[in-house]
């Protein structure tokens, strides 16, 4: 069956240099949870597992800079050092000092990046078929980055082949999930449409450009000494990622149990397995948060 929820409506926060979109759920008082999405996603990624949630958790799930809704100069660094930062200040306005992350793919690295260097402000963590040690760029996305090299060329706009709109073949969404059905067109349109402006897409350029491996190698230290609870997710047929990431995160991260591993599931788990991914976070938010 599949499951439809709406369009999320988004606030925005000004941080920085950025208007931060962020979709925001949940009651006052409810355990604080950041849930961060990766490329070429955004927050939408999130409706399902927030709606799973709804009225347990506390939710902000902000569109990180260069993608979705996040209004900032194509020129600003979009490096996952300078992300982590960026949320680091928006929680301090929001008045949080500590709260869950859950991260997916590139928010996965920019979680692993506030555990290694704030781990105080990381209650607990989630990593969902992230990016992790050297496995990115992934063949895919190396392709895509020495396109955008080219100079003058639009290569979000002639990947994405935008004016046709055929962005399921152009940009891999089709093999990103196990059950093609899952991804409508309209869903699709949702993820795309931020990509369909110059500027959007110039964004989606430089942050693709900006990612690098050292970043999340550097950070492999800071898991293995992150002392709080910790759950890894990954879906067994992701064609992106393969689960052995996943393996070793467990293996580095001392809070972690063993891998939930999603059997006929590709690497976009909250569009496919959300109520699954929702019991892990239940679960993971019942056990003593880490206190700093």
């Amino acid at each position: 069956m599949t499951v439809v929820h709406g369009q999320p409506l988004k606030c925005y926060h000004r941080v920085g240099p950025a208007e931060l979109a962020v979709v925001e759920a949940g009651p006052d008082g409810a355990p604080p949870v950041l849930f961060l999405h990766g490329m070429p996603t955004h927050s939408y990624l999130w409706r399902h597992v927030l709606h799973e949630l709804d009225g347990e958790v506390r939710a902000w799930a902000p569109d990180l800079m260069g993608l979705g809704d996040t209004r900032v100069s194509p020129y600003e660094d979009f490096t996952i050092p300078m992300q982590a930062e960026l949320l680091l200040e928006w929680l301090d306005v929001l008045g949080l000092d500590r709260v869950a992350v859950v991260g997916h793919e590139q928010g996965g690295a920019v979680a692993q990046q506030l555990v290694a260097n704030h781990p105080e402000r990381v209650s607990h963590l989630c990593l969902v078929d992230s990016v992790a040690y050297d496995s990115w760029p992934v063949p895919l996305v190396t392709r895509a980055m020495r396109l955008a090299r080219t100079p003058g060329l639009d290569v979000v706009g002639y990947a994405l082949d935008v004016p046709r709109r055929v962005a399921h073949a152009r940009i891999g969404f089709a093999r990103a999930v196990y059950d093609r059905s899952i991804l409508t067109g309209d869903v699709i349109d949702e993820y795309v449409r931020p990509l369909t402006t110059v500027e959007g897409r110039e964004r989606a350029r430089r942050f693709l450009l900006a990612g690098d491996a050292r970043y999340t190698l550097e950070c492999v230290p800071g898991l293995r000494a992150y002392p709080g609870p910790a759950a890894v997710v990954w879906g067994a047929d992701d064609v992106f990622l393969s689960p052995s990431w996943g393996l070793r995160l467990v293996e580095d991260l001392p809070g972690a149990g063993e891998l939930d591993l999603l059997p006929f599931c590709g690497h976009l788990v909250p569009e496919e397995r959300p109520a699954q991914l929702a019991a892990v976070i239940r679960r993971l938010l019942e056990r003593p948060g880490h206190e700093g």
